[in-house]
């Protein structure tokens, strides 16, 4: 008796799966933000760094609010960046100017990136790698386009 119930419910479960077997396949060019094939290897087109120096660029625009400013100059010379020898503080570590830009001069960190230390202003031990966010600009196009922050 146990075999034939066995034997039916299987039956039962395979005619039910083969019923719902009318799935909608999605074609994978039609998945996410890409519109072309998981399998393509797009090559993005190689880019120059900014050749402008120190001084001589001006002040990029922010991609949102609140984003951290992009560097608009060459920082080939600057690298690599370590705790213990971080060139951009030579000219970008100036605690008594903060909030005071002024055209034509480096502009000083904000006070985020500074911890009291009495009454001096020291720079914050998690801000001595500053590429991990302010990278410096490229004249390139967008790979995959989005609206991220623009007012959503």
């Amino acid at each position: 008796m146990k075999p034939r119930i066995t034997l039916f419910v299987g039956a039962a479960l395979l005619a039910g799966g083969l019923c719902a077997a009318e799935t909608e396949w999605i074609h994978d060019d039609a998945i996410g933000l890409s519109k072309t094939s998981v399998f393509d290897d797009p090559v993005p087109p190689v880019f120059a760094y900014s050749d402008l120096k120190p001084k001589k660029s001006g002040v990029l625009p922010r991609y949102w609010d609140e984003a951290p400013p992009q560097i608009p100059h060459q920082i080939d010379k600057l690298l690599p960046i370590r705790a213990k020898l971080n060139k951009c503080m030579e000219c970008h570590d100036a605690p008594d100017e903060i909030g005071h830009k002024v055209k034509g001069e480096p502009t000083p960190m904000p006070e985020s990136h500074y911890v009291k230390d009495g009454n001096d202003m020291t720079m914050a031990n998690s801000r001595h790698f500053c590429n991990l966010c302010h990278v410096p600009q490229a004249g390139v196009d967008t790979l995959v386009g989005n609206t991220y922050g623009q007012g959503q």
